[in-house]
């Protein structure tokens, strides 16, 4: 895309001083041209240095309009959405009212802090987040568990995620306390929750995000829910790392997708086979079974019956000190 070009409907919304809405109803209704040319598609992109707009015959005169650039540290709990439907607080909502209206470039997840654009350079925000640009993104994490080296260097070669490994990590160990670990990551991709996937991925999770620079630009000046304007030596910067990093990810080959097993089918032997193995495993499960209920019938019986007690003396009939026993009449034997 030529940095020179610019939709036709946002040119028409400056140039004419209307909504973007009621630009995009007077290109549909035929009333613009471009070059001298009829243009139906509000979308068009224009190179306003080579061609010329007409609305209703008369010429359009080329608005320039300021560009802003700002750093925000994005606090915790917020969005980076122009509106959010639950009512959460949004990035933009942190700036306020300016001469333009600012969009955030990228996002970050709600639970992630730390550096976050806003422009209303729609060409700056396309290259910072277009994958042939290459764009760099730091963070540091905090991870619940100490990972290992060789754990890192798997982080270091990509890793597969969703069916497909990353782009090699930079990773730099920072330290460790309490069992936790703290460990900066750069990474030239942005895909959906992917510092925190690639971690999840060797086995430990992530309970702090905070994403301290993208490319040259370091989160600095700033506290938590604070922002300011990027000087023009930063923009200049990030242009020219921008136009770097177009060159050398256009000589780099993109990541391979992760190769999936191929599907076995199942042979009349083998199905036989599983169901022998399943037979036996539901024979030993019901012999556990049936050991386990007569256990605890056995235990049951004992708890009813309980251990056998001593007869009381009154039952026994106990002998008094000093008394003796009538002797007993001698057994008669013979027949009677």
């Amino acid at each position: 895309m030529n940095r020179n070009t610019q939709r036709l409907n946002r040119y028409l919304s400056l140039a004419a001083s209307v909504s973007r809405r009621v630009a995009d109803e007077m290109v549909r209704n035929g009333r613009v041209t471009v070059g001298g040319v009829p243009v139906l598609d509000p979308g068009t992109l224009w190179d306003p240095s080579t061609q010329e707009v007409r609305l209703d015959g008369r010429t359009l005169v080329p608005v320039q309009e300021e560009k802003i650039y700002i750093m925000l540290y994005k606090p915790d709990n917020v969005v980076t959405t122009m509106k959010d439907r639950e009512g959460r607080k949004t990035a933009p909502s942190l700036i306020g009212e300016l001469s333009s209206r600012v969009f955030p470039v990228g996002r970050l997840d709600f639970h992630t802090t730390g550096l976050l654009l806003l422009t209303n350079d729609g060409e700056f925000a396309y290259r910072l987040t277009h994958p042939r640009f290459g764009v760099e993104k730091t963070y540091i994490a905090k991870l619940q568990s100490v990972p290992r080296p060789a754990e890192l260097n798997v982080l270091r070669r990509g890793v597969a995620i969703e069916g497909k490994m990353t782009t090699p990590a930079q990773i730099n160990f920072i330290e460790k306390k309490a069992g936790k670990a703290w460990v900066m990551m750069r990474i030239a991709e942005g895909r959906y929750h992917q510092v925190r996937k690639m971690f999840e991925a060797i086995g430990h999770r992530v309970t702090k995000l905070r994403r301290v620079a993208i490319g040259p630009l370091e989160l600095s000046g700033v506290e938590p829910g604070e922002w300011r304007y990027l000087t023009s030596k930063e923009v200049r910067e990030m242009n020219d790392y921008m136009d770097r990093r177009a060159v050398e990810v256009a000589g780099q080959k993109p990541p391979a997708d992760v190769p999936r097993p191929p599907k076995r089918f199942e042979t009349p032997a083998d199905r036989g086979k599983r169901k022998v193995i399943k037979q036996s495993i539901n024979e030993a499960a019901r012999k556990k079974e049936i050991e386990k209920e007569k256990a605890a019938a056995a235990a049951k019986a004992g708890e009813r019956k309980g251990p056998r007690q001593p007869k009381p003396s009154w039952k026994r009939g106990a002998k008094h000190p000093g008394k003796k026993s009538p002797p007993k009449a001698p057994r008669k034997f013979g027949k009677r």
